[in-house]
């Protein structure tokens, strides 16, 4: 898909509490302390401060128990779309679960915002090869957009040699939507399928940050597409340490206290908008 004269790129952020990202199942939650109002509070302070406005792929779990922060998000300007319900992998869930799960977070959300949800993030990015049927059943509950393919390798998600670059997804009926990657960055032959992810989260925390400018630079230089997003937790490095199997822990507390001054630092080099602004005219192409 070509750039068709869009300005500015997407900041977006996946809005759940720090216990909900680390595998830990929903039926074990209770109990662990609730931080995810206090760390989007210095996420909307910081957009506001340099006027960025992003899309938030609010977990249903946290609009249900914090509804307020839904319409604070929403109130701000924000764009909100679903982030699914019980935080797990996609490909772990039933085709029917999926559903109930996509259907239940719309809903809360919609509810609380009095908006149409436009679009939607996979838990870990789990739409994988081995989840692909979940796209269609984004698109026949009414999701114009969709950001979870990640063209990488990892242990969790990743389709290599997935586009990088937006692109319309076609079903077997005809249905259509759009798929928008975060950023990362090709490496050179001989390894065409091998991208270098650097759209956020825990990218952002280990690079850098003359590196990770440098690779969304070469990016926008080319005249590409920069989805960057992170999480709530990453900007709070107080909230409780836990026992985590190493591969988890190893990155999801690394430069914890460095993501709020980094995240300062790309608001002053990159324009960041919305999806639903950005790609305002292929959505009202796809809605109709």
């Amino acid at each position: 898909m070509e750039n068709q004269g869009r300005t500015g790129h997407v900041f977006s952020i996946d809005v759940e509490d720090w216990y909900q990202g680390i595998e830990i199942p929903m039926d074990q939650w209770e109990g662990f302390e609730r931080r995810v109002k206090v760390s989007m509070e210095d996420l909307l302070n910081l957009m506001a401060r340099y006027d960025v406005t992003a899309t938030c792929f609010v977990l249903g779990k946290v609009a249900e128990e914090h509804p307020e922060l839904v319409r604070r998000i929403h109130e701000a300007g924000h764009e909100i779309a679903t982030h699914g319900y019980s935080h797990e992998k996609v490909y772990n869930l039933s085709p029917g679960r999926f559903r109930r799960e996509l259907r239940h977070s719309i809903e809360l959300i919609q509810d609380l915002t009095g908006e149409r949800v436009l679009g939607h993030r996979a838990p870990y990015f789990t739409i994988t090869e081995d989840s692909l049927w979940a796209l269609d059943i984004l698109r026949e509950e009414g999701i114009l957009y969709d950001s979870s393919i990640h063209p990488v390798f990892n242990y969790r998600y990743g389709i290599p040699n997935a586009d990088r670059q937006p692109s319309v997804i076609e079903s077997e009926d005809g249905a259509q939507m759009l798929e928008v990657p975060v950023a990362t960055y090709p490496l050179p032959a001989p390894l065409p399928d091998a991208n270098v992810p650097c759209g956020g989260g825990a990218y952002l925390r280990i690079y850098p940050y003359r590196l990770q400018r440098w690779l969304l630079k070469r990016i926008e230089e080319c005249g590409d597409h920069i989805s960057v997003y992170v999480h709530p937790w990453e900007v709070d490095p107080e909230h409780p340490k836990i026992d985590l199997p190493f591969r988890v822990s190893a990155t999801h507390y690394w430069n914890l206290d460095s993501t709020l001054s980094k995240l300062e630092r790309l608001f002053r080099d990159f324009t960041f908008r919305p999806y639903r602004d950005v790609f305002a005219s292929e959505l009202e192409a796809l809605s109709v």
